[in-house]
């Protein structure tokens, strides 16, 4: 009896020490280029045709948010911009602009490579949540309404210094342009 209490016991605190680190808590993963990847049954309508453009070189999740990675031209990433615009129940649309060349990269991959634009979404509640963990005056209470929020986080990166000239395309009315620091 002595024996299954220790084990018992051994296997509680090690459930707690795992529970206790919200990096255990993440599953994360690859999609698979070049194949197209369907999208949630939430998904804002027009998502899931944005995520599987031909010019996707990379993409990977971690728990409910994703990321994907486009290289292309002018023309590509001026149509994508239009078809963002008009996704649905995604708001606010946010291009947000960064200088120097985007790196198409899970955060657990050695080496990159060079892209110029990239799409990330999520579930609100789960984008809420992850802001408000990294809060240490957060309450569970507010945690609590945050996952509660319906609805998606969608927002375009693009940058600066690759190919593609962002001042000859026109923004799209709805569009609200960030320029990151």
């Amino acid at each position: 009896m002595t024996r299954i209490t220790f084990r018992a016991l051994a296997l509680a605190f090690g459930l707690c020490l795992v529970l206790a680190n919200a990096k255990a808590l993440a599953l994360g993963s690859d999609h698979p280029t070049g194949q197209p990847i369907t999208g949630s049954t939430n998904w804002p309508a027009g998502l899931e045709r944005l995520v599987n453009v031909t010019n996707r070189i990379h993409g990977y999740f971690i728990n409910q948010a994703d990321s994907y990675f486009y290289a292309g031209s002018q023309a590509q990433f001026a149509d994508f911009l239009k078809d963002f615009s008009r996704l649905e129940s995604a708001s606010p649309r946010r291009l947000i602009v960064h200088t120097g060349v985007g790196e198409a990269k899970s955060p657990w991959s050695k080496e990159g490579r060079p892209c110029d634009w990239q799409l990330y979404t999520c579930p609100k509640g789960w984008h809420n949540l992850g802001k408000l963990s990294l809060d240490p005056k957060s309450t569970p209470e507010e945690r609590r309404k945050a996952v509660q929020e319906p609805g998606y986080v969608v927002e375009l990166h693009f940058w600066k210094g690759g190919t593609i000239a962002l001042d000859q395309i026109q923004i799209p009315p709805g569009v609200v342009v960030v320029h990151e620091r």
